[in-house]
């Protein structure tokens, strides 16, 4: 690889449909600097660890799965435990199962969107060479490999159609809200580091960019000739190496680790009568140049008996929503299609 492919590929970084928090990347960067055939990642050695396997012993934890915030919970679950399949085959030994705490701190660290890839060394910042010491001083291990996953997230505006009463479309409006799905790119890869925290080796591959969709292929790559000897430890052995899922949030034994706390039962929703102050409060947000038929539409709709109490306010708020941004776009349009609404009202 020449210098010049090097240094771009520092500065790999996903798509700018991407919104997970991260920078962008124009396609046609790489065409531009003359490295069109290049691909994200590859096998990188510290320059204090040219030679030879790390420290041992060495072990392994489970895959840190570092999903975008925009994708709905269990979002990737299938991916992150067909690399932990790939990894245990990889690395004959049961995995230390990473708690929740040391995978925030790490996916935002090592494994943040435009440090993924990087060829050089850096130095980790201090939260994740203290994470890394005190995953080392729990287990023993003079060396920690951690296999490593980034998955992204497409999104689109929402849009509704706003229809009359005999269903006839008048308008268009975004919700303002986002539609979201895992992306095709995603970035696999296998981090090597030391008791100390430095980053001894890594291997990464972006997965996605050509037609070919599968990781597998890529994972088995990031896995393959991992320069270390594995060493299952007392805790990791206690874990088993069927039971990385499950294992998720348990903390290593004598690590310090807290797992995070399972969140709260939602409370019950609260109703809400046609009445009820909140939903005179919610009928007050409407824009006041709303046409008088919009403001009639809202009261009708918000104070309507068809209309479960439970779920009222929150109804009537995204009515409120909804006319406001006709309102917005369709500007001194807005009063035909609020005509159009008001005939849709439902009788009290």
């Amino acid at each position: 690889m020449n210098a010049t492919c090097s240094r771009n590929s520092q500065s790999l970084k996903p798509p700018a449909f991407v919104r997970l928090g991260l920078f962008t990347l124009a396609a046609g960067a790489l065409t531009a600097a003359g490295c069109a055939a290049l691909m994200p990642g590859g096998a990188h050695r510290s320059p204090a660890f040219q030679t030879g396997n790390a420290p041992e012993p060495t072990v392994s934890t489970t895959v840190l799965s570092c999903v975008s915030s925009a994708l709905r919970p269990g979002a990737g679950d299938n991916l992150t435990a067909q690399f932990n399949a790939l990894s245990r085959a990889s690395m004959a030994a049961a995995p230390v199962p990473l708690p929740r705490s040391a995978e925030s701190v790490l996916c935002n660290t090592i494994a943040a969107s435009d440090a993924f890839h990087a060829w050089r060394e850096t130095t980790p910042a201090p939260s994740a060479v203290a994470t890394i010491r005190e995953l080392a001083q729990a287990t023993g291990a003079k060396a920690i490999a951690i296999p490593v996953m980034r998955l992204y997230a497409r999104c689109e505006q929402d849009t509704k159609t706003v229809r009359d009463a005999s269903g006839a479309p008048i308008a268009t409006i975004q919700e303002g809200t986002q539609t979201c799905r895992m992306d095709r790119t995603k970035d696999v890869g296998l981090f090597l580091f030391a008791e100390d925290g430095m980053i001894l080796y890594r291997a990464t591959r972006r997965v996605g960019m050509t037609s070919r969709e599968d990781p597998e292929p890529d994972m088995n790559e990031v896995l393959a000739n991992i320069p270390a000897t594995f060493t299952a430890t007392a805790t990791s052995a206690r874990a088993g190496a069927g039971s990385a899922a499950p294992a998720a949030n348990m903390a290593p034994a004598g690590s310090g680790f807290v797992p995070a706390a399972a969140p709260a039962a939602p409370a019950a929703p609260q109703g809400a009568g046609p009445t009820d102050p909140k939903i005179d409060s919610a009928i007050h947000d409407v824009n006041p140049k709303a046409p008088d038929d919009c403001k009639k539409f809202v009261k009708a709709i918000c104070r309507s008996a068809s209309i479960p109490d439970t779920s009222r306010l929150q109804m009537c708020a995204g009515y409120v929503t909804t006319v406001n941004q006709l309102v917005q776009q369709q500007k001194a349009q807005s009063a035909e299609a609020c005509k159009g609404l008001l005939k849709s009202a439902p009788a009290n």
